[in-house]
């Protein structure tokens, strides 16, 4: 598999196509799956030949292109990502104090975790905790559970950059979480996020591997109008 910043180029390239309403996932890789969020987001999730069983990427769009970009393990460790606005890539240093793992989440209802990310800026300290509160769900057919979970991240000096708590979506078919709702805090004060799904696509379905987003956008707009 290519590089990370061969990926990255490629995910830019094809997020900015002329041709419209589709992403493609790089050479060598599949998607599987699309998630239309309530955020004014749609993400798109693939696999690539030639990586370790269970290493999945995603990339988040909005209405003017790229968010986020990630990829995680079979265990959900926040392998690699790379945020597009404010620029920043993040890695994780292995091996973690305390790693995140999705067994231990499915067959416990509890998981704890303690791990660094490395970036230009520095070292960041990760922890928190995820739970099961409710299972059975389901959203656009899609069978899912609920957890809620905590999270905080600090500096090297132990000053915190960013701390959240909140609730987000588990499948254990794709072993993967899906946004929710976060109440976050960082140095520029408090927010409120819901990032929750709303259509599930599949290959072959209208929709799948889309670059627009549907849902939330007129609502953002009007939030963000200029004066």
């Amino acid at each position: 598999m290519r590089g990370f910043a061969a990926l990255l180029l490629i995910c830019l390239a094809q997020a900015a196509m002329a041709d419209g309403a589709r992403f493609y996932p790089p050479e060598g890789c599949t998607g599987f799956l699309t998630v239309q969020n309530r955020s004014c987001e749609v993400t798109n999730y693939w696999t690539c030949e030639g990586e370790a069983a269970g290493d999945q990427w995603s990339i988040d769009l909005g209405p003017d292109g790229p968010i986020y970009l990630s990829k995680i393990d079979y265990e959900t460790q926040w392998i690699d990502s790379y945020e597009f606005s404010p620029v920043l890539r993040e890695q994780i240093v292995l091996p973690a104090k305390d790693p995140a793992s999705f067994t231990d989440l499915l067959r416990d209802g509890v998981d704890t975790f303690d791990f660094q990310l490395s970036s230009p800026e520095g070292i960041s300290r990760v922890v928190g905790a995820d739970r099961i509160v409710e299972r059975g769900l389901e959203i656009d057919g899609e069978p899912l559970m609920r957890t809620e979970y905590a999270v905080r991240v600090t500096a090297a000096d132990g000053t915190m950059i960013w701390e959240a708590e909140g609730y987000e979506y588990i499948s254990e078919k794709h072993r993967r979480f899906f946004t929710g709702l976060r109440e976050g805090r960082d140095q520029n004060g408090s927010y409120s996020y819901d990032g929750s799904p709303v259509d599930f696509i599949y290959p072959g379905e209208p929709g799948f591997f889309s670059k627009t987003p549907l849902y939330g956008c007129a609502a953002l707009t009007v939030r963000y109008a200029p004066n």
